[in-house]
Order: C-alpha cells, then structure tokens, then sequence
C-alpha cells in the first residue's frame, strides 16, 4: 500500500492566540504540551495529532475546526454506490 500524504491544513492558531490575547507561554502552561512542540505549532504548515489539538482546542475553549481547516474540495465529490 503506497504511503499517502497528510492532508494540508490551514493553522488559524496563531491568529486565534492574537484574538484571545493569550501568549504561546499561556497556551504552554493551558496544555502543559513540551515547548518543542508549541514550536511546531507556530508553522503555517502544522498539523497536529488529533490528540494535541483537542488539548489545545479545550484548552482555548474552542472547537478543532475553529484552529485547523481541510481546504474544500475541488470538483464534484465522488460518492461510493451503495450495494
């Protein structure tokens, strides 16, 4: 089976965190997530484990869509005939 590529995803945590006014050090101490990891975060490319941003989500009082969005997709959708 070929390896496929994550999704990519478009971060509004950063912009969220200047909207909120919470600091990446507040977040730091809301999620006790390590710094390295925050450090990821702050990429324009980051996309998380479902795990970490439910923990960050909580932890902003905010929904998982609110911070990392999949693009809409392009064209028509193709749907699976049901058998």
């Amino acid at each position: 089976m070929p390896h496929r590529r994550p999704p990519v995803v478009t971060n509004r945590l950063p912009p969220a965190l200047v909207r909120l006014g919470i600091t990446w050090g507040e977040l730091g101490r809301r999620t006790l997530l390590p710094p390295r990891l925050l450090a990821r975060l702050r990429s324009p490319a980051a996309n998380p484990r479902l795990a970490v941003a439910e923990r960050v989500a909580d932890a902003l009082a905010l929904r998982i869509e609110d911070l990392w969005t999949l693009p809409a997709p392009r064209g028509p959708v193709k749907r699976r005939s049901a058998r």
